[in-house]
């Protein structure tokens, strides 16, 4: 049976899972030659899936990788584990091609894929920070994307410095964190 790219691309936005799309596609995607956005609600998922497949198909290594796609407003940031640097590099040259891309900001790491038990942990981290976002008055945590990858804590958005600072205090102050690093872009 054949897939339409649509119905591919819906069944992405639906599982919200670049596994079963890769699975699904036998090639890479093509962004769409308009460049027609339908805003970042839509597009950043999109992206994200998008990414994430082609890098996949790219090489059988990075297929097996774990490799986290994250996307807000147009800044991607990879993060995870790869074989070598030139799967690294490649991974960023992949998420740099597609159409929409303002940054990438590739923290990918050359070493073997973390354990279930670190990525776990790297999820109860995530959530800690992002209640404390969600309930903190002083920030609007809409504005930002939080990952954890090996304790290290990723800040993705576009915030002001105000709030660039507060978030980053926030993340500072959660048990198991072992570094932050700050992946955004400031505003006035």
């Amino acid at each position: 049976m054949r897939f339409s790219i649509l119905t591919i691309v819906f069944i992405g936005f639906i599982t919200g899972c670049t596994s079963i799309v890769n699975d699904l596609t036998t090639e890479p995607i093509q962004s769409e030659e308009t460049g027609k956005t339908i805003g970042a609600g839509i597009d950043d998922p999109k992206m994200r899936t998008f990414i994430g497949v082609n890098i996949k198909k790219a090489d059988p290594a990075l297929d097996k990788a774990h490799i986290n796609v994250s996307v807000f407003n147009g800044l991607v940031l990879l993060t995870g584990e790869v074989p070598n640097g030139s799967l690294r590099m490649m991974a960023g040259d992949i998420a740099r091609e597609y159409r929409g891309v303002r940054k990438v900001y590739n923290e990918l790491q050359v070493r073997g894929n973390t354990s279930i038990m670190s990525r776990t942990n790297d999820s109860l981290i995530s959530t800690k920070i992002k209640t404390k976002l969600t309930f903190n008055p002083e920030i609007d945590y809409s504005d930002m994307l939080v990952v954890t990858e090996d304790s290290i804590v990723y800040l993705l958005g576009t915030v002001d410095q105000a709030s660039a600072d507060l978030a980053t205090e926030i993340a500072a102050a959660t048990g198991g964190v072992r570094k932050i690093v700050k992946c955004l872009e400031y505003v006035d």
